[in-house]
């Protein structure tokens, strides 16, 4: 059966999250006087997806989420600032700097004719709201879904429900969901019911209970799947 509607997530998959997220790390290091190496930002990464992962899991709430990988990253490094004030400034830098993942723009641009386009995030909203009108996201897709105004998200079967609710009646087998996240789009998918592709630019190990249908290294991969 030929896929009919594409459920992309935007943070990994269409936007370059970590580039974005340097750049607001540098600058706000750079703001303070601090000293700032590829450390910070390894490290900042991987306490970022584990909370990401909490809150995806219903461990942890959002708000948490956004402070917390701060304080925990602030404290490995023994630096004494306000977590939560750097927080607000990264996220202000996140919605000054939104940068395309590399073919992005052009594949949703080929896609659009023959596709009906929907974006599924785990996003704040008002950051992403502000980053899809500076990137103009909102010209190539139909619908777009953040999880704090849905009151839901990825993986939960609520997120996908409201999401399935609104793109119209269709078969679960005429839906591809598209992310770069196994926990959040990969299971989320799996639970509701519709294929998955797996965007794996690192070319990392399966893991967990995720089961993708497909899996693509470039965006330019879809194409082969789509076809």
């Amino acid at each position: 059966m030929k896929f009919r509607k594409l459920l992309f997530d935007a943070d990994g998959t269409l936007w370059d999250f970590n580039a974005s997220a340097r750049i607001s790390i540098v600058e706000g290091f750079k703001r303070r006087g601090l000293s700032y190496s590829d450390h910070v930002f390894e490290r900042y990464d991987v306490i970022n997806n584990g909370l990401w992962e909490r809150y995806e899991r219903g461990e942890i709430a959002r708000d948490r989420v956004l402070v917390e990988r701060f304080e925990i990253l602030f404290d490995e490094l023994g630096i004494h600032e306000d977590a939560a004030a750097f927080e607000n400034e990264f996220r202000q830098g996140l919605e000054e700097h939104p940068i395309w993942m590399d073919g992005a723009e052009d594949l949703l641009l080929k896609l659009r004719p023959a596709y009906e386009i929907y974006i599924v995030t785990n996003g704040v909203a008002s950051t992403q709201r502000r980053r899809i009108a500076l990137t103009g996201l909102d010209r190539y897709v139909d619908d777009i879904f953040i999880s704090e105004e849905v009151g839901a998200q990825k993986p939960q079967q609520a997120y996908f429900d409201h999401v399935l609710a609104h793109i119209g009646p269709c078969d679960k087998k005429e839906v591809l969901l598209i992310g770069d996240s196994l926990s959040a789009d990969i299971l989320g998918a799996n639970r509701a019911g519709i294929p998955a592709c797996w965007f794996n630019p690192g070319g990392l190990p399966p893991r967990g209970d995720a089961v993708p249908d497909f899996e693509i290294h470039a965006l330019s991969e879809l194409s082969g799947v789509l076809a």
